[in-house]
C-alpha cells in the first residue's frame, strides 16, 4: 500500500467526500508496517498478485496465495502478518458503501448495502480460483481498478458501475451471509481488543507495561497476555514492537530525521535494539530501508 494506515481504526480518509474510493499496491515484507490489524467503515477488496500471507479477518486466520480474493466488510478487524520466507503482492479497493448509494433510501440501500453497512450481513472472507463465480468477481475488480487508476472520461461512473456489479455477484454466489448476533462472548471479544488497540496506538511511544494494557479492559495482568495471543497471534509486546516499527518504517520513508530520533521518538529507548529489531523485521537496517522506499526503480 502506498498510503498508510494511522489507526487501527483508521483515521486516514479513503478518497474525498464525493469519491470515498482509494487504491492500494501492497508488497510485503517491503511495506508491510502498511497492513497491521486495524478496522474501517469501508468494505476492501483485495486481490493477491502473487506470493502468499497469512491474513486474520475477525478474529479467523487465512492463508492466502496468489489468485485469492479478500473480502473484508465493514468495521471488521482485519490485518496481514507475512509468512516467513515469503512475499506477496496484493491489489486493493478501499471504498465506502456510500460511493454505491447506501445514503440513497430506495429497494437496493434497503436489501444489500445497508445490511452489510450496519453489520446485519457481512462478506464470507476469502474466494478462490476453484470457487463459484471466481472468474466473474475477479474481472470485475480488476476492471474497477484499471477504471479507478486509469482516470478516463467519466472513471468515476464507470468504477462504481463495476462494483455495484462486483456486489451483485458476491450476493449471487452467497458470498454475503447473515450475521449470527446470539454469538455475545466473539463481539465481546471483538470490543475488548479494539479498546487494547485503541490503547496502545495512543500510547505507543511511551513505556508502556502489561499492566495497563489489562486496566484498559478490566483484566488481571496473566488474562490480558492469554487473550491478546488467543486474538492476534502474537504476544503483546510482539504487537508492540511490530506497531512501533511500523511507526518507524514511515517516518524513515516520509523524513530526512535521524535514525536515532525516529528510534526514540517511536518507543525504543536502545537504538541497537532498535536496529536489530528493525532489520528481523524487515530484512534490512534502516538507512537501508529508507534507500530502498525511495528508489526510482520501485514499484
Amino acid at each position: 500500500m502506498e498510503g498508510q494506515m494511522s489507526d487501527y481504526r483508521e483515521k486516514t480518509a479513503h478518497g474525498d467526500a464525493l469519491l470515498p474510493v482509494s487504491y492500494y499496491h501492497c508488497h510485503i515484507p517491503e511495506n508491510f508496517h502498511n497492513v497491521s490489524l486495524h478496522w474501517h467503515e469501508e468494505t476492501e477488496i483485495a486481490y493477491i498478485a502473487e506470493g502468499s500471507a497469512n491474513y486474520m479477518v475477525n478474529f479467523e486466520r487465512i492463508s492466502v496465495q496468489e489468485g485469492d480474493l479478500i473480502l473484508i466488510s465493514p468495521h471488521v478487524l482485519h490485518g496481514v502478518d507475512e509468512r516467513q520466507g515469503y512475499r506477496m503482492v496484493s491489489l486493493s479497493l478501499v471504498f465506502h458503501l456510500n460511493f454505491l448509494g447506501c445514503l440513497t433510501p430506495d429497494s437496493c440501500s434497503v436489501k444489500y448495502l445497508n445490511p452489510l453497512m450496519t453489520g446485519k450481513c457481512h462478506f464470507l472472507p476469502v474466494i478462490r480460483p476453484d470457487d463459484s463465480g471466481y472468474t466473474q468477481v475477479k474481472s470485475l475488480f480488476l476492471e474497477a481498478c484499471r477504471a479507478f487508476c486509469e482516470k478516463e472520461d467519466t472513471y468515476e461512473l464507470r468504477t462504481r458501475a463495476f462494483l455495484t456489479e462486483l456486489l451483485s455477484e458476491l450476493y449471487l454466489h452467497g458470498y454475503v451471509v447473515t450475521t449470527e448476533r446470539g454469538n455475545y462472548n466473539r463481539l465481546h471479544a471483538e470490543e475488548k481488543l479494539k479498546r487494547i488497540l485503541a490503547y496502545i496506538q495512543d500510547h505507543y511511544s511511551e513505556n508502556l507495561s502489561i499492566r495497563e494494557l489489562a486496566e484498559v479492559c478490566h483484566f488481571s495482568e496473566t488474562h490480558v497476555m492469554n487473550f491478546f495471543r488467543k486474538y492476534t497471534g502474537a504476544t503483546c509486546v510482539e504487537y508492540i514492537n511490530r506497531y512501533r516499527l511500523s511507526r518507524a518504517a514511515a517516518v524513515l520513508e516520509e523524513t530526512d530525521l535521524p535514525v536515532m530520533e525516529i528510534a526514540l521518538e517511536n518507543g525504543f529507548r536502545n537504538v541497537s535494539y532498535f536496529n536489530r529489531m528493525f532489520r528481523k523485521q524487515f530484512g534490512c537496517t534502516p538507512v537501508e530501508y529508507r534507500k530502498r522506499q525511495r528508489s526510482p526503480a520501485r514499484s
